[in-house]
């Protein structure tokens, strides 16, 4: 019968602290930062966001023993890099091509570096999705992008023919609710430090809310630390 009562007694306990939690400012300002952070995310979503990620191979090297050689528009050379770059829309909503900024201001585009040395480029229909009607066009040595409609999880793919290895390309432009392209992240990296980063502001601000409910328990404990 005791053991019942204690049990009893431990659980109006945990079921009062619960409660007082629930209806604590920490509580309070907690779900306020969830519903502005999960707000925030279906506001950034809802919109065209353009991402790109590259890789870079060596395709021919004069280091190695080749048993082949490589000619770009009858031309030979010994050393000859591949990277291909691929443009995604990771929004919810397409982007009409005719909502990209016109040539002459700040159109979709590969900007090639002088360093690179390109020697040719193509649109690798490998790697752009089949729906998509897509074209290329070489302007003040970068390389333009049209397209008629670049749907959500649609993708681009260019491959990009140059002699100097170590060279990083990037994608710049505009368009309607496009203010930038940036570099792909990996999607796992985002999540893991994103719920990283919340659950680990959750923690401090849940320990804060016990440390303080201890002390509002215990006013001699903490009377005599001070003391002390």
């Amino acid at each position: 019968m005791r053991l019942f009562k204690h049990n009893n007694t431990d659980l109006k306990k945990t079921i009062t602290a619960l409660w007082d939690f629930l209806t604590s400012k920490t509580c309070a300002f907690l779900l306020a930062v969830s519903a502005i952070v999960i707000g925030w995310y279906q506001f950034y979503i809802s919109r065209p966001i353009l991402k790109y990620f590259s890789e870079t191979v060596n395709i021919i090297s004069s280091r190695n023993d080749n048993a082949y050689e490589l000619k770009i528009r009858g031309k030979k050379y010994d050393d000859v890099y591949q990277t291909k770059i691929i443009l995604q829309n990771k929004g919810a909503a397409a982007l009409s091509g005719a909502d990209v900024s016109k040539i002459g201001h700040n159109p979709i585009r590969v900007v090639v570096p002088e360093q690179a040395r390109m020697l040719h480029y193509t649109l690798d229909k490998s790697l752009t999705t089949p729906d998509l009607t897509a074209k290329l066009q070489e302007y003040n040595n970068d390389i333009v992008i049209t397209f008629d409609f670049l749907n959500p999880d649609y993708q681009i793919g260019i491959a990009i023919l140059h002699q100097t290895p170590q060279v990083r390309f990037s994608i710049a432009g505009s368009a309607l609710n496009v203010n930038q392209i940036t570099r792909e992240w990996n999607d796992r990296q985002v999540k893991y430090w994103s719920f990283a980063a919340l659950s680990l502001l959750y923690l401090i601000l849940i320990g804060v809310y016990i440390f303080n409910h201890w002390r509002k328990r215990h006013p001699s404990s903490s009377k005599r630390r001070q003391t002390d």
